[in-house]
């Protein structure tokens, strides 16, 4: 598979998803095909569509590669019969594993006594096991492990009227994230958010046609600069008689991912704002706690004065890096020399599959080297390295001891987002806290926190500093408590949607959520695993 460089260091959403439905007559496949293309940062691995033409069969044609591989041309729209007024795409990131077969990736279509289905997923339920057994009664055979799968044979099995009533009942008692987009054999779009609303979903109509996706860059790619919010809870059912907007379940706390602000939207993309200027807006405030790190003596004066530079990890930190150069360069009163400095070009024409690095051990380690070009002006010199987010800091730290060996004379690392310190269950690809490079496991099994001090020393670094949680919140203009009151920040502080004990089995063995907790609150009824508090 051809991923990024930092594959194993960043976090990763599940997936990307579009949808739209035309006026009788045109053509609605080829829309969500340049939709899906704009959505290429949420998923590379596995992408596909369902196409509903009227008067024909519902068709779902899927390949375990990107995007943009399995779309080169209309070509493909025309040899495989993909044309119809009502489509939907979608694009996977797996979060464990590799590909396995095309049948791995999505949509997935189920049908049902008369009811037919093809639905395209983004996030990750938590209590899979419990649905999958409900669907024995059924006597159906799943051609895969995936949630969405689940959820379509959900969907087509429950008991109901119409589309919304099924849906209705099949998702009652489901918990974690998902955002939907489906096309129905009687040529229906429809779209749903989860009840605490987790993952990102927009709709927007223009000409008759209607329009749903991920994030708003999917509909900038078509020409279509409004949009609105598909609202937790909701429903969206698009038909050619039009579209409706309803409740199919009562909403709860909202718990939008805050790693949608800071890292996996695309930085033109708008939701409460524009995305590039959130990400802004952390490195103002990053800048603002290293003043504060300063004048109390964490870092003295001298040594800050002594840096040279900013250096962005590129591409996603640069906005972010080059706020936090100018905002210390404005506010910080004493003399500096800092500026920013493009000390990190990565290597964009080497378009050759990674087959050959994952294949030898040599070539891996060396994989950071080969995707940049580090520039001689950094060399010799003091360094502020900024980065988004690290969750493993395996190849961060690669990256970080191949700079000292070229020579360059100090790094001070950056972070523009807290410490990462619990695994995610809604959809991003951290699974165990084995894997974060800012927890460690002693010899008794329990997780602790590594202070910044420590993290430094393992790093081999002058200092290490990440964003505060507090810090965060004000980057999106509230206050923490607002925070924990809109935002899913579970993978930094265990404030999730709902009680995440139970689908948590290393949660006793972790010593800094002791105090999360009153001892005697109780756990889900639901609870799959045995926890003793």
């Amino acid at each position: 598979m051809d991923q990024d460089y930092l594959t194993q260091e960043k976090p990763h959403d599940y997936c990307g998803i579009a949808g739209a439905i035309s006026p009788p007559g045109e053509v609605a496949s080829n829309i969500v095909i340049e939709m899906g293309k704009a959505l290429q940062h949420r998923g590379q691995n596995g992408a596909g569509i369902a196409v509903k033409a009227r008067g024909k069969l519902l068709k779902v044609f899927k390949k375990a590669k990107a995007f943009n591989e399995v779309f080169t041309s209309t070509d493909v729209v025309d040899e495989n019969f993909l044309k119809g007024e009502v489509a939907i795409a979608h694009l996977r990131y797996p979060t464990e594993g590799s590909m396995r077969r095309d049948c791995d990736a999505q949509p997935f279509y189920a049908s049902y006594q008369g009811w037919e289905i093809a639905v395209g997923h983004n996030g990750s339920l938590v209590d899979l096991e419990k649905h999958r057994k409900k669907l024995k009664k059924f006597d159906i055979e799943l051609e895969s492990d995936s949630d969405t799968e689940i959820m379509a044979w959900l969907i087509v099995t429950a008991p109901g009227l119409n589309w919304k009533q099924k849906i209705s009942n099949a998702m009652v008692d489901v918990k974690g994230a998902y955002s939907l987009v489906m096309v129905t054999a009687d040529d229906k779009l429809m779209a749903l958010r989860d009840p605490w609303g987790v993952r990102p979903l927009v709709w927007s109509q223009d000409n008759g046609h209607i329009f749903v996706a991920s994030e708003t860059c999917a509909l900038d790619r078509i020409g279509i600069h409004h949009n609105k919010k598909l609202e937790p809870g909701q429903l969206l059912i698009a038909s050619a008689d039009g579209v409706s907007i309803s409740n199919y379940t009562k909403p709860q706390k909202t718990s939008f991912c805050v790693f949608e602000k800071l890292y996996f939207s695309h930085e033109t993309s708008a939701w409460d704002g524009i995305i590039g200027e959130n990400r802004e807006s952390l490195g103002q405030q990053l800048a603002l706690e290293e003043i504060e790190r300063v004048k109390t003596g964490k870092m003295s004066k001298e040594e800050f004065e002594d840096i040279d530079y900013v250096v962005a990890v590129p591409d996603t930190s640069s906005p972010g890096a080059h706020a936090f150069c100018e905002a210390l360069v404005e506010n910080y009163k004493g003399k500096t020399k800092l500026h920013y400095k493009r000390g990190l070009v990565k290597e964009r024409y080497d378009y050759a599959k990674r087959t050959f690095i994952e294949d030898d051990p040599y070539l891996r380690k060396k994989n950071v080297e080969k995707k940049f070009f580090v520039s001689p002006s950094i060399i010799g010199k003091s360094i502020y390295l900024v980065d988004d987010t690290a969750v493993r800091l395996t190849t961060y730290s690669i990256l970080v001891a191949h700079l000292l060996k070229l020579g360059v004379r100090e790094i001070h690392c950056r972070f523009l987002a807290p410490k990462f310190l619990n695994p995610c269950f809604l959809g991003v690809n951290i699974g165990t806290r084995s894997e974060l490079g800012a927890v460690a496991k002693d010899r008794q099994g329990k997780f602790h926190e590594l202070s910044e001090e420590e993290i430094s020393k393992s790093l081999r670094v002058a200092s290490v500093h990440y964003l505060s949680l507090p810090g965060m919140a004000k980057s999106l203009g509230l206050t923490k408590a607002a925070l924990e009151n809109s935002y899913c920040t579970g993978c930094l502080d265990y404030n999730n949607p709902f009680d995440m004990r139970p689908y948590d089995p290393e949660f006793n063995r972790t010593t800094y959520l002791n105090n999360h907790f009153p001892i005697t609150k109780k756990l889900n009824k639901d609870s799959s695993a045995n926890i003793q508090l």
